[in-house]
């Protein structure tokens, strides 16, 4: 693909992005999430490993 990145242009493509399982094997889950996120995020900047929500992290009690 980088190598035919002259002829992008022609085609009204600007960049490529791997997403999903090529660019790492994983549960189809996290294939689907990449998906969704890519096209959630198209045209908007890159916002790189920054999660777009807050993650709720808890704890064991020590008892």
């Amino acid at each position: 693909m980088k190598a035919r990145r002259d002829e992008w242009a022609d085609s009204g493509i600007r960049s490529i992005k791997i997403i999903g399982d090529a660019e790492a094997p994983g549960p189809i889950a996290w294939a689907t999430y990449a998906g969704h996120r890519f096209a959630r995020e198209l045209d908007e900047a890159d916002i790189g490993d920054a999660l777009p929500f807050r993650r709720e992290v808890t704890a064991l009690a020590a008892e």
